[in-house]
């Protein structure tokens, strides 16, 4: 065996310790078929060998040196058993404390934080405070519920995120998916004895909307939705269920995304166009209300929103190129609402004769509580609705917080950001919140403004807790073409027909799938857009399994990397 380790250590470094040569420059070649011969080096040229082997190892495996180094201190100590009874002590001792950071990791940051770290937060807290404001307003509209609804959905979430996430950027409260998937999921599951008038003759009637004819009742099944989706989230977590996100295939989830952001940017229209449209899952019909009524078009209201519109879109291009202009895209939407505020107050025929609408009053004081309205026998009625929010919030949420904190260098657990979203939830519904999760424009607000921990997100709920105390009769005269168009620049950026011509250079079958999933949810609805992305997702992980891709490698002369042949 050792004359063995010895030729294998030879072999590996060349001919650095082989023996010189006897035979001369001019010697005949043997006609005799050439013999291998294994030469054993000395006790010196092993130990040299084995040196030379095992910085390699330790420069190719840098990780692995410091658990080298513990073993050999071991192996060093005369008396091993009391070293580790010593470290066994301390870990018991510092075992409770590490739990409780881990679980809180603000904890672990905050004795590290600086007065520069506190100025940044600072900073991004209140832009971000700033920017959420129009946005929770909007995405509530979106879900069907009251606007004061995403308000308090913008404020609880994000405070007790801010303990339990690991993601030092990422800014949590309502979003446009979840939001699309509570109004798609929630529409016609009051029954008749809770919602009367959407009933005829014992039939659900289409054409009347819930949320219109019973608010109550809806928000109610609405907060009971985000209860349902914190404990899924939670158990989630308990049974490491974290994993199962990654088998949505990339193509089928892009696909999938940019079709429900088509589906809530034409649901924003009606507020553009002036005059009600019934309202539709499915995006063919939509479309085809919309041409039906068209001639009821409010051309003042027309004028005004693209108006709006093209000012934020403007916003955002200057943003791009960086410098001092960054932090204008941010302070656009409360821009937009000041603006349009001020329009729609002062010029009264726009009221009168034109017929803008707008947001009226909006209650002010703090958030009610809740647990009292929870109805656990309707839990089953929305379970559908809180395993799609909580699949595809949990899939945006660890997207965008492993993207931010491989920029800045650190790791999240999956599994913790699962418990942190759940425990948000949970606590939420307890104070009138509807479902949350990670939201990519305020995340990137967040990033883009300097913040570094959480703390950004503590003082971005401070900021909504004081709107909601004292600010909201400042939104009365708000138009509602404002709001629209905040929803549509946001949702804009999120219909990926870039990445779909990438799919179609690179492989064919990906932009195939990703034309399937967002078709398939702009003519199936939302939910079955859902199921079917997953589907495909599966098929996909089966296909690949059956037909692995095998690679033959080669390792790089004088190295221990490996690299495909082809290469």
């Amino acid at each position: 065996m050792a004359a063995g380790m010895h030729a294998a250590a030879s072999g590996q470094l060349g001919t650095l310790f082989a023996p010189p040569s006897t035979e001369g420059p001019c010697t005949e070649p043997q006609s005799a078929p050439p013999s291998v011969e294994i030469v054993v080096l000395s006790e010196e040229q092993s130990q040299e060998a084995k040196a030379v082997l095992q910085e390699r190892s330790r420069a190719s495996r840098p990780s692995m040196a410091k658990y080298g180094e513990m073993l050999q201190c071991a192996e060093n100590t005369a008396d091993g058993s009391k070293v580790n009874r010593r470290l066994q002590l301390e870990r018991q001792s510092g075992s409770l404390g590490k739990r409780i950071v881990d679980n809180m990791p603000i904890l672990g940051l905050i004795p590290t934080m600086s007065w520069k770290t506190m100025r940044a937060d600072l900073i991004a807290g209140l832009t971000v405070g700033v920017m959420v404001i129009p946005q929770s307003m909007s995405y509530a509209s979106i879900a069907g519920l009251p606007y004061i609804y995403g308000m308090y959905a913008a404020c609880v979430p994000t405070f007790v995120y801010a303990f339990l996430g690991q993601s030092r950027q990422l800014a949590v409260g309502p979003v446009a998916m979840v939001s699309l998937l509570i109004e798609a999921g929630l529409t016609g599951m009051l029954s008749e004895e809770e919602c009367p008038a959407s009933y005829k003759n014992g039939k659900l009637d289409s054409s009347v909307h819930q949320y219109e004819e019973c608010p109550e009742q809806y928000v109610r099944l609405a907060i009971l939705t985000a209860a349902v989706v914190g404990v899924l989230q939670i158990v989630g977590r308990l049974l490491k269920m974290g994993f199962l996100v990654s088998f949505l295939g990339h193509p089928v989830t892009s696909g999938f995304t940019s079709g429900a952001a088509i589906i809530i940017g034409t649901s924003q229209l009606k507020y553009i166009l002036g005059f009600s449209i019934a309202k539709s899952e499915f995006f063919y019909i939509t479309v085809w209300n919309i041409i039906k009524d068209i001639h009821q078009t409010k051309w003042m209201t027309v004028l005004l929103g693209l108006s709006w519109l093209a000012f934020l879109m403007t916003l955002k291009r200057l943003a791009r190129r960086g410098g001092k202009l960054a932090m204008i895209s941010p302070l656009g939407p409360l821009i937009s609402c000041v603006a349009g505020s001020l329009l729609v107050f002062a010029c009264a025929p726009l009221r009168d004769d034109f017929h803008v609408k707008y947001v009226g009053e909006i209650p002010s004081g703090l958030f009610p509580m809740s647990v009292h309205h929870w109805d656990l026998g309707s839990v089953f009625k929305v379970m559908p609705t809180a395993l799609s929010v909580c699949l595809i919030g949990y899939m945006e949420s660890i997207a965008i917080g492993k993207n931010l904190a491989a920029k800045h260098g650190h790791e999240i657990e999956a599994g913790q950001e699962l418990f942190a979203l759940g425990v948000s939830n949970l606590v939420g519904a307890m104070f009138s919140c509807y479902p949350v999760t990670g939201s990519f424009s305020r995340s990137a607000v967040a990033n883009a403004t300097g913040g570094l921990t959480q703390v950004a997100g503590i003082i971005t709920s401070i900021v909504m807790l004081c709107t909601l105390m004292f600010l909201t009769p400042l939104f009365k005269f708000l138009p509602h073409f404002v709001l629209a168009a905040i929803v549509i620049s946001s949702v804009i950026p999120l219909v990926a027909y870039s990445e779909a011509m990438k799919l179609w250079r690179i492989k064919k079958a990906d932009f195939l799938l990703w034309i399937v999933a967002c078709l398939g949810t702009l003519i199936l609805g939302v939910l079955r857009g859902i199921g079917l992305a997953v589907v495909l997702s599966l098929m996909i992980v089966i296909y690949e399994s059956v037909r692995p891709q095998i690679t033959i490698l080669w390792r790089i002369p004088g190295t221990t990397i490996y690299r495909s042949v082809k290469q």
